[in-house]
């Protein structure tokens, strides 16, 4: 499988629309739709890094490669779905960011650590559902078009209208960039003489389509429903420009991805129920004209196919209490194809089946209990081996209300069978252990949220905290010669934090905020100081991630000062390598010059910080700043768009 890079373990201006609604009883969930952000999006990551809990790790400027992580998770420990459909599984447990499609009216639903089990198999960090502009919306047309620093260039257009009975949607984005900015050349400065290089090979070029429609159907006189069928295709050409110690400036991947989906619903009694199928195939073909034996191929291709369908009841069983049930099942496969310069990795498949139920009980106005469990059971087969295991997953949770105050509590168990590649290696870069156990965890989390108004003041709060106690945690460590790593399961870690999130409108002037502070320690590692020894925190997990946005309306515009700071993270898994901390600066400029025409100017990284400084073990280091060691974020950019709706 080609993993690149390297995987990385260990609406209206009103603010009752704040982020999180209604009852949290499956688990925490927040939401972010690209028509209500502050910020003009311009990819999947810049959408998504808003939300409490999250960290996005970008591996230089926008769409090249980002990973997510939920509540200190590895990007591994993430499902992500699209229209219902999953994106990972066995075959690619890390999804690239930069590769989910956008379209106006698009929304991200994030559930941390615990979801709905039936949405499909979670994972320790929880499950991204990226949800496309739906037939039902209202009928209209919207384009969104935008240029800007390093040669970038967007376009994302949506349509939804009737066709006879049916409602469809069609919608179309695509994008390109360059990304050449400048940045600190650690090994050409010296103390004193900072020398500055320009970023090579690190563009992109991508297009998406979508096609859904939703018709009525009716399979008897009193008997009727709908079907909604989902098309996906999408294509992308990544350069891929290495580290800034160890550049590829001729590595590239090309990739496509085609999906498809069908769901049917009707009524049921005093609910309803639904049957989806669905298909995925994902090909990718990696290339680098200078590669070696440290560094991967000169080329590999690989594909994945994957197919899969649920059946399920949702409605009241008694007095207050209701249900949701699911079936799925799924089966996946990976097929090598040309590997040339490295080992070919072995062709896999995987098997799987799960039960679900989610059960809801409101045993009085004020008070709202449930509880939430899966059984997954699964089959991997990979020259001439097969592996075969069964993972319960559940948790419950309980919901009261005081007044103004909602207080919500879960604990439960959450895990993630190996993947491919942890299990059977990958281009002799990856070597794979079949004998890996799947990763597990405990977790507990509360929370309270609150929305007041105080005359023309409104407030929205959320305050959660969770800690995490996980066992047999995967992650890959260095062994033998040209840097090779090997999965292992490593043993424990523990994990807690708390996420804060506030919204405030009073007259023209709305503050919006998140914070999310937490604490790592690797159980399984013993760092020797003087006295007892020191469990070190784990890699790429910052102690500190505050997004906020200060806005003012003046009739038709609007002007946002913004603020993001990252501290506290490590890249090593010693904690002795710090990430240099980094607060940047934005400011962005709104006009709706007419009815359905809004034009647009967001400056990112203002003072166009690149460098940071931490104390290393022989004094300051100077570095470029970035999400993950060695990979540079851009200075100071300019983007200029314009919507239009009709």
């Amino acid at each position: 499988m080609v993993v690149l890079p390297p995987l990385v373990c260990g609406e209206t201006d009103a603010v009752e629309e704040v982020v999180v609604r209604g009852s949290q009883l499956s688990g925490f969930v927040s939401s972010a739709s690209v028509d209500d952000a502050p910020r003009e999006v311009t990819d999947a990551a810049s959408l998504i890094e808003p939300l409490p809990g999250v960290h996005v790790r970008r591996y230089g400027g926008d769409d090249a490669f980002t990973t997510l992580s939920i509540r200190g998770s590895s990007s591994t420990e993430v499902a992500v779905l699209f229209a219902g459909v999953p994106l990972t599984g066995g075959a690619d447990p890390s999804l690239d960011l930069g590769s989910l499609p956008l379209w106006p009216g698009a929304v991200v639903r994030l559930h941390r650590t615990f979801t709905p089990a039936a949405l499909g198999p979670g994972s320790l960090g929880g499950t991204l559902a990226l949800e496309p502009p739906k037939p039902a919306s209202p009928p209209g047309t919207e384009a969104w078009a935008a240029v800007g620093s390093f040669g970038e260039a967007r376009l994302r257009v949506g349509d939804v209208r009737p066709v006879g009975d049916a409602r469809v949607v069609t919608a179309i984005s695509a994008s390109r960039a360059d990304d050449d900015f400048t940045y600190l050349d650690p090994i050409a400065s010296s103390p004193g003489h900072d020398v500055y290089a320009t970023r090579r090979n690190a563009g992109h070029a991508a297009a998406d389509g979508l096609v859904s429609w939703a018709l009525p159907v009716r399979w008897s006189k009193d008997s009727a429903g709908t079907l909604t069928v989902t098309a996906l295709a999408q294509a992308r050409d990544q350069d891929l420009p290495g580290t800034v110690i160890g550049p590829t400036p001729f590595a590239r991947l090309d990739s496509d991805r085609e999906l498809a989906s069908a769901r049917i619903t009707g009524a049921a009694g005093s609910g309803t129920w639904s049957a989806l199928g669905w298909g995925r195939r994902e090909r990718l073909s990696l290339s680098d004209a200078e590669a070696s034996a440290a560094l991967g191929p000169t080329h590999a291709d690989q594909t994945i196919a994957a197919a899969g369908g649920s059946i399920g009841f949702r409605g009241p069983v008694a007095a207050g209490a209701t249900i949701e049930a699911h079936l799925d099942g799924s089966g996946e496969h990976f097929e090598p194809g040309l590997v040339t310069g490295a080992p070919i990795p072995p062709q896999a498949s995987r098997a799987s089946g799960g039960a679900a139920l989610d059960a809801d009980w409101r045993a009085t106005d004020h008070f709202v209990v449930g509880l939430s469990g899966r059984i997954d059971g699964f089959t991997n087969s990979s020259a001439g081996t097969t592996i075969q295991k069964a993972l319960p997953t559940g948790h419950v949770g309980a919901e009261t209300t005081f007044e103004a105050v909602t207080i919500t509590a879960h604990a439960g168990a959450t895990a993630r069978p190996p993947s491919f590649v942890e299990l059977y290696g990958d281009r002799g870069a990856f070597i794979g252990d079949p004998s890996l156990l799947p990763e597990s965890a405990w977790t507990v989390d509360a929370g309270a949220r609150s929305s007041r108004s105080f005359g023309r003041v409104t407030v929205a709060l959320e305050l959660d905290g969770f800690a995490t106690w996980a066992d047999n945690l995967i992650t890959f460590v260095p062994e033998g010669a040209y840097g090779r790593a090997k999965a292992a399961n490593i043993g424990v870690a523990q994990l807690a934090g708390i996420e804060a999130e506030a919204r405030m409108r009073a007259g023209p002037v709305e503050v919006r905020g998140v914070y999310t502070g937490m604490l790592t320690e690797d159980d399984s590692a013993c760092e020797p100081v003087v006295g007892p020894c020191v469990h070190p925190p784990l890699p790429g997990r910052p102690a500190n991630d505050l997004v906020a946005d200060v806005i003012g309306y003046a009739g038709p515009a609007s002007v946002r000062i913004g603020i993001d700071a990252v501290t506290g993270m490590v890249a090593d898994v010693s904690g002795g390598i710090g990430v240099p901390a980094r607060v940047l600066a934005s400011a962005g400029a709104r006009v709706d010059v007419t009815r359905g025409v809004r034009v647009a100017l967001d400056v990112r990284n203002l003072f166009d910080q690149r460098t940071g400084t931490y104390q290393g073990a022989l004094g300051p280091v100077h570095e470029p700043i970035g999400d993950y060691y060695a990979y540079p974020l851009p200075g100071r950019s300019f983007l200029v768009s314009a919507r239009f709706e009709r």
